[in-house]
């Protein structure tokens, strides 16, 4: 008996604590809302999270897609209950058909995709727009340069 309960409890946790890792509605506008002002200071375009093909959202979160230094990017913030990047901001830099980006061969074809460190970014206690813009600036421009991708978080 004293068995049974233990896993009802444990199971009722773990139903709660996946409940809560989709995030409230106020969680998701004030990172929709950073997410948009970052967007404003890139030149690029918020995307809400329901424009984004539910396979290929890595988040309950929107995101921004752009373009800098003639290489397309994606940013998105990670779910903070993510095993490895939780609550980290993640770039996705695309090269250009005719010029392949520095890195390994799977960068190279596919693009950078970097997660930055937790001092740059980390969702909702270190998250600033103008810090997380410089970054992305910063990334897209060494690519574009043809530099090696900086080390991922």
């Amino acid at each position: 008996m004293a068995l049974g309960a233990v896993v009802l409890g444990i199971t009722g946790a773990m139903v709660w604590l996946g409940v809560k890792a989709l995030g409230t509605p106020a969680d998701r506008a004030a990172a929709n809302q950073m997410l948009q002002a970052t967007a404003g200071l890139l030149d690029g375009r918020f995307r809400d999270r329901t424009e984004i093909p539910y396979f290929r959202r890595p988040a309950q979160y929107g995101g921004i897609e752009g373009e800098l230094c003639g290489l397309k990017y994606e940013l998105f913030l990670m779910p903070w209950n993510s095993e490895d990047s939780g609550g980290l901001a993640m770039l996705e830099v695309r090269p250009r058909p005719d010029r392949p980006l520095a890195g390994n061969k799977n960068q190279q074809k596919y693009g950078w995709r970097i997660f930055f460190p937790e001092e740059v970014c980390h969702w909702p206690d270190r998250a600033d727009p103008v810090t997380l813009a410089g970054h992305v600036r910063q990334t897209v421009a060494a690519a574009a340069a043809g530099d090696a991708p900086p080390a991922s978080a």
